[in-house]
Order: structure tokens, then sequence, then C-alpha cells
């Protein structure tokens, strides 16, 4: 028998990311699972505006983490409304798709849902993919949720 007692969700906060939350509360509250929310920033994140901001590098960078803590409390009040489950945040600094591997490595994650954004082509070819990159190295199993919305 299948035992499911942590789910990985990683987010971008987008819409088409939030699409698998639903599935990831539906397992959750089916196997009484708990999920971990996930955001990844990047170690150094392209700050263009820099030397017109009179701010230093650390105020910046220690900005854009508190948005996305306040982000990743937000999107948790809107996964609840899929499900009372228990969701634990997780802001993470790195490559997507490395920091989602590692935590579920670290964290003995049972499955992953992540949403894919469904590009094709060129923008596939110039952007990549986290979730196919998310699939090739995962050893758990990876639950891909594409959206019904463009």
């Amino acid at each position: 028998m299948i035992k499911i007692k942590n789910i990985l969700l990683p987010t971008d906060f987008s819409k088409t990311s939030l699409a698998a939350a639903e599935y990831a509360v539906n397992l959750a509250i089916q196997y009484g699972a708990k999920i971990h929310l996930l955001h990844v920033l990047e170690k150094t994140p392209p700050i263009l505006t820099i030397r017109t901001l009179d701010l230093s590098r650390e105020k910046i960078l220690e900005s854009i983490e508190s948005d996305a803590n306040a982000q990743l409390h937000k999107t948790i009040e809107k996964i609840k409304k899929h499900g009372n489950v228990e969701i634990i945040p997780v802001l993470r600094k790195g490559l997507d798709y490395e920091e989602i591997i590692n935590y579920s490595k670290e964290k003995k994650i049972d499955v992953i849902v992540i949403a894919t954004h469904g590009r094709t082509g060129l923008l596939h070819t110039l952007l990549g993919s986290v979730a196919e990159k998310v699939i090739r190295y995962s050893k758990i199993p990876v639950l891909v949720i594409t959206p019904h919305h463009k």
C-alpha cells in the first residue's frame, strides 16, 4: 500500500503553479499528509536598478526575501480554500529544480506535485522547464499538472 505523509508543492506564486494546489490538497486530505510549500529564490537575483537605488545590496536582498515570505503566507491562505490541511512554508535559495530535488531528499518527501506552464518550441528551449528537470532528477513520484486556463 502506498503511504504518503509528505507532499512537496513547489511554487513560483503564479496562477499556473497554484493549479497544482488543489491536487496536493486532495492527496493530503486522502492520506492525512502534510504539504511542504516551497519557493526558491535565485542566489543572486538580477538587480537591474541597483546603482539608481539608495539601498545596499543586502537591503535589497532582505527586501526580496521578505516579499517572498509574505507571498508564501498569502499563497497558504489561497491553498487552504481547497481544504484544511497542514502546510509548511519553505523558502530556499539556489537553482529551482536542484533545491526542489534536494529538499525532497532532506525531508523524505513522498510525492512532488508540480504545475507546468506548458511552453513549447523556442520558448521552452530558451527557458527550459523546471517540471521537466524535476521529473528527470527525482527519485520519487512526480505528479505534473497542466492547468486548463490560458
